[in-house]
C-alpha cells in the first residue's frame, strides 16, 4: 500500500509538470496533432492510473454511462449525474482516457480522468457568450483531448455555441443532449472544450436569460442553468446570469433534505415558452429552482437526477398562468408548513398547522389563535407528533382542544383543555389517566356540552363515552358501551348526544343522558364511505357558517336519512350503494361519485371506472350523470362549479352541460391538484390549483391570475380540513391557508377591482 501510494504521488507530480510545460496558444493547431493534444493523450493512456487505485474529482466533472470514443453522435451522452469535487473513489476499469466507478446506488459510471488532475481546479464559470468558430473546429472531450466532435453538430445547426467556462485558453462550450429526459430520467447537458486560436468572435449576451425580451432559446436557458446555477449561489449570481424576475414572493419550505422549515424568498421568472422559480434562504443564497413547462400529452411532476441536481421539473397540462400582484391586507406566517382555518369567532381565527408529512402522519402539529382585525397571533398550543382534535361551535368565544402528547415531557398525556380565544386563558382542563401511544380518543360536542370517548379496539371489548359541562368542565353522565359504535356529533350546536350502535341510533339528553328518540334500522349499518381517506364526503365546513345542524344525512342500516335531529324524522332518503360516496351540497342536493365494475371484456380485470351524479334528495331522482370523479361541488344560482378528475368545470344545475372546462392538454387525474373548495366572487372564482391560487373568470373560465404570494399545496391524508379550511370567504373577507404556513386576508373588494381592471 505504502509502494503504491508513492506512484500515486509521483504521477501527481509528473501529470502536474507535463501540464506546466504545455505550450501556448500560439502553438496549438485545429488539426487534432498539437502538443499538447499529444500530452494529453500521452497522459491519458500512459498506465500510470491502474485498477484499484484511488482517484479524487478536483473540478465538477460528468458521469458517463459509456466509455467515449468521438465516434459516437455528440448529443447522444447519457449523463445523469455529475460528480463533485473532493468525490473519491476507486478504479475499477481504465479505456483510453476515461476510468470507470462503481456506485452502490448509480451503478458502473465512466469519467475523463482529467477531472482528477490538478489542472482541472483551475477551470472557471464564466458568464454565458455566443461564440463562432472557425470551419471544421473539433471539440475535445477536455482540454487537449484526443477525444473529438465535430463543432458543426452542436446544437444540430440551430442553436450558436455559447461558452460558459473556461480553462486557460480554452473555451468550455455546452452541449446538449438529443433528448434532455426520457420518461423521469434527466439527462444532463455537459460541457465540451475548444481551443481559442479556433474562436473567431464571441459575443456577450447582454440580457437576463429568462426576462421576457431574451433571445436565448429557452432549452439553452436550461442547460445553462443546469451548468452554471448551483446550489448555495447568491440572488445577485442569479440576476447577472437570469435578469429580474417577474414577481418576488415568499417561498415553500426551501429545507426539503430534511425536515426542517425554512421560508425564504421565492423569484418567479417568466417566459412564454416556460417559468422559472428559484427559492432563495433567508441569507439570499440558492436552496432549490422549479422549471414549469407545458405538458403537452404526458404531464409529470418528477424527474430524476442525481443528488447535486439543485432543480425540478413540473410539466402543467393546464394553461400557465401569470401573476396577478394583489396586495393583502395582513398575512401571519406560522411556524408549521401547512396552515388550515378550522374555526372562526366575531373577533379571532382558530388556525391548525400541520408538518406535512406523508400518509396523515407528522412530527408536529399546532393550533393558535389569530387577532381577526389585525392578523396578530394571539396564543399557541403545540401538540408535537400526538393527537390533535379541536371542537367549537357557531359564534363561540372558547374552543375545547384535546392533545395526546406533551412535547415538553415528550411523554403520551391526554390532555382536554378548554380555551378562551381572545388571550388562550384554559378556562378548564381535563388530564386523563393511562395516556399512551396508540389509544385513540375523540372528542365532539353538543348543546352546552363536551363529549370524550373512546371506542373499543383489539385489547378492549367496550367502550367509554363521558359528557362534560362546557362552561365548568365537570361531568354530568357517562355510559360505556359493549362493541363497536360512533358518535355522530359534529359541531357544539347539535341539541342531542348522537351514538349509533349496531341497528340503533339514539339521541341522548345532553344533561342527563336520557334517551330522547331512537330510529332502528333493518341492517347493521356498514363503513361509512364518507370515511375514506382520500375522499373528503358529506358537507363542508365552513368556519364562518357551519352547516344548519338541525337536519343531517346519517348512513343508517342500508340507507341514507336526512335526519331532523331534534324530533328524529325523516325528511329524504337516499339508498345506500356499494362503491358511492357523495358530498352534501346542501339539504336537496347531493354530489356522488359512483365507482362502476370493470368492463368484461377489459384485459384488466381490477380495473375500475367512475360516473358522477347529481342526486335530487326533494324530488327522489337523478338529475344528470357524467363519467368521471366530481367533487368540491358549490352551488350558484342556476349553475354549480366543480372539479371533475381534478378540473375545474362550470355547469348548468339541471342539466349538468357543462359550461366551460379548464383546458387541459392530457387525459388523466388531476385530482391532488384541487386541495381546496371554490371560493365564489362577482365575477370570478378562486379555486387551489397546485400550489397556486387562481382566479378564474365566471363567463368561460380563462384563468386571470394567480395570486401573488399565496402557495397552496397538498397534503396526503388532509383532505377534509383542506377542503373546508384552505380557502374561506365571509363579507369582504379572504381567508387562504397555506403550504408555506401562512394564513393570509385579502380584501373581496380590491381583489375584485382589481380583476376587472386587467379584463377591460
Amino acid at each position: 500500500m505504502k509502494i503504491r501510494g508513492i506512484m500515486v504521488i509521483c504521477t501527481a507530480i509528473l501529470l502536474t509538470q507535463l501540464l506546466a510545460d504545455a505550450p501556448t496558444s500560439a502553438n496549438v493547431e485545429g488539426s487534432g496533432n498539437s502538443p499538447a493534444d499529444q500530452i494529453q493523450a500521452q497522459k491519458a493512456s500512459s498506465g500510470h492510473v491502474q485498477a484499484g487505485e484511488q482517484l479524487v474529482l478536483k473540478q465538477a466533472a460528468p458521469y458517463f454511462t459509456e466509455p467515449l470514443s468521438g465516434r459516437e453522435p455528440i448529443d447522444s451522452f447519457k449523463v445523469n449525474y455529475f460528480g463533485q469535487p473532493g468525490e473519491s473513489f476507486a478504479v475499477q476499469a481504465r479505456s483510453g482516457e476515461m476510468v470507470s466507478l462503481q456506485d452502490y446506488s448509480r451503478g458502473k459510471l465512466w469519467v475523463p480522468v482529467w477531472y482528477t488532475t490538478e489542472a482541472s481546479s483551475r477551470v472557471v464559470n464564466t458568464a454565458p457568450v455566443y461564440i463562432s468558430l472557425r470551419a471544421k473546429t473539433k471539440m475535445s472531450l477536455t482540454p487537449g483531448s484526443s477525444i473529438r466532435w465535430s463543432a458543426s453538430t452542436i446544437g444540430n445547426g440551430e442553436e450558436r455555441p455559447i461558452s460558459v467556462a473556461r480553462w486557460d485558453d480554452w473555451y468550455g462550450i455546452v452541449a446538449s443532449p438529443a433528448h434532455w429526459h426520457e420518461d423521469d430520467i434527466m439527462n444532463r447537458p455537459i460541457v465540451l472544450w475548444v481551443h481559442e486560436s479556433r474562436v473567431t468572435e464571441q459575443k456577450e449576451i447582454s440580457e437576463g436569460l429568462m426576462e421576457p425580451s431574451s433571445s436565448v432559446s429557452i432549452t439553452a436557458v436550461r442547460d445553462i442553468a443546469d451548468l452554471l446555477l448551483h446550489k448555495g449561489a447568491s440572488a445577485e449570481d442569479a440576476a447577472r446570469l437570469l435578469g429580474q424576475p417577474a414577481v418576488k414572493e415568499h417561498s415553500g419550505n426551501v429545507e426539503l433534505a430534511g425536515r426542517t422549515y425554512l421560508l425564504g424568498e421565492s423569484w418567479r421568472f417568466v417566459r412564454p415558452e416556460g417559468q422559472f422559480i428559484a427559492y432563495f434562504s433567508p441569507a439570499g443564497r440558492l436552496e432549490t429552482g422549479k422549471w414549469i413547462w407545458p405538458a403537452g400529452d404526458k404531464p409529470m411532476s418528477r424527474l430524476f437526477a442525481g443528488d447535486d441536481y439543485p432543480f425540478t421539473h413540473q410539466f402543467m397540462a393546464g394553461p400557465l398562468p401569470a401573476t396577478l400582484k394583489m396586495p393583502y391586507v395582513w398575512r401571519n406566517q406560522g411556524d408549521l408548513q401547512y396552515a388550515y382555518l378550522t374555526g372562526a369567532s366575531d373577533d379571532v381565527l382558530v388556525v391548525q398547522g400541520d408538518d406535512g408529512r406523508f400518509s396523515g402522519m407528522h412530527d408536529d402539529s399546532n393550533v393558535y389563535g389569530i387577532d381577526r382585525l389585525t392578523g396578530e397571533k394571539l396564543w399557541q398550543i403545540d401538540a408535537g407528533y400526538g393527537r390533535l382534535l379541536t371542537m367549537m361551535g357557531k359564534a363561540d368565544d372558547s374552543v375545547t382542544v384535546y392533545t395526546s402528547l406533551s412535547p415538553e415531557k415528550k411523554a403520551y398525556e391526554d390532555r382536554v383543555r378548554h380555551i378562551r380565544l381572545a388571550d388562550g386563558k384554559v378556562l378548564w382542563e381535563l388530564r386523563l389517566e393511562g395516556g399512551e401511544e396508540g389509544r385513540f380518543l375523540e372528542i365532539g360536542g353538543a348543546k352546552n356540552s363536551v363529549i370524550i370517548y373512546d371506542r373499543p379496539d383489539m385489547s378492549r371489548e367496550t367502550g367509554h363515552l363521558a359528557v362534560l359541562d362546557r362552561t365548568t368542565g365537570k361531568q354530568k353522565w357517562e355510559i360505556a358501551i359493549q362493541g363497536d359504535y360512533r358518535v355522530l356529533n359534529s359541531g357544539a350546536d347539535d341539541p342531542y348526544v348522537l351514538i349509533q350502535a349496531g341497528q340503533l341510533l339514539q339521541a341522548r339528553e345532553t344533561d342527563t343522558g336520557t334517551v330522547v328518540w331512537t330510529l332502528k334500522a333493518d341492517t347493521i349499518t356498514g363503513e361509512d364511505p364518507h370515511l375514506y381517506p382520500y375522499y373528503a364526503g358529506g358537507p363542508r365546513i365552513d368556519p364562518f357558517a357551519p352547516a344548519n345542524s338541525l337536519r343531517r344525512w346519517i348512513l343508517h342500516g342500508d340507507q341514507w336519512l336526512l335526519v331532523d335531529l331534534e324530533t328524529g324524522s325523516e325528511t329524504a332518503r337516499y339508498p345506500a350503494k356499494t362503491g358511492e360516496r357523495f358530498e352534501v351540497l346542501n339539504e336537496r342536493y347531493l354530489l356522488i361519485q359512483r365507482q362502476l365494475p370493470a368492463k368484461a371484456t377489459s384485459a384488466d380485470s381490477s380495473a375500475e371506472s367512475y360516473e358522477s351524479v347529481l342526486y335530487d334528495a326533494a324530488a327522489g331522482k337523478k338529475l344528470w350523470n357524467v363519467p368521471g370523479q366530481a367533487s368540491k361541488g358549490i352551488i350558484e344560482g342556476e349553475h354549480m362549479y366543480l372539479v371533475l378528475d381534478g378540473v375545474p368545470v362550470k355547469a348548468e344545475l339541471q342539466t349538468g352541460r357543462i359550461v366551460w372546462k379548464l383546458p387541459v392538454t392530457a387525459s388523466q387525474d388531476y385530482s391532488l391538484m384541487t386541495p381546496g373548495s371554490y371560493v365564489l366572487l362577482d365575477e370570478y372564482v378562486l379555486l387551489a390549483y397546485g400550489y397556486d391560487l387562481l382566479a378564474l373568470s365566471k363567463k368561460d373560465g380563462h384563468i386571470a391570475g394567480r395570486i401573488q404570494n399565496i402557495w397552496m399545496g397538498y397534503a396526503e391524508l388532509r383532505e377534509q380540513i383542506s377542503r373546508s379550511g384552505l380557502l374561506n370567504i365571509t363579507g369582504d373577507e379572504i381567508y387562504a391557508g397555506s403550504a408555506n404556513g401562512a394564513i393570509t386576508r385579502l380584501s373581496v373588494k380590491k381583489l375584485e377591482h382589481r380583476l376587472k381592471e386587467l379584463d377591460k
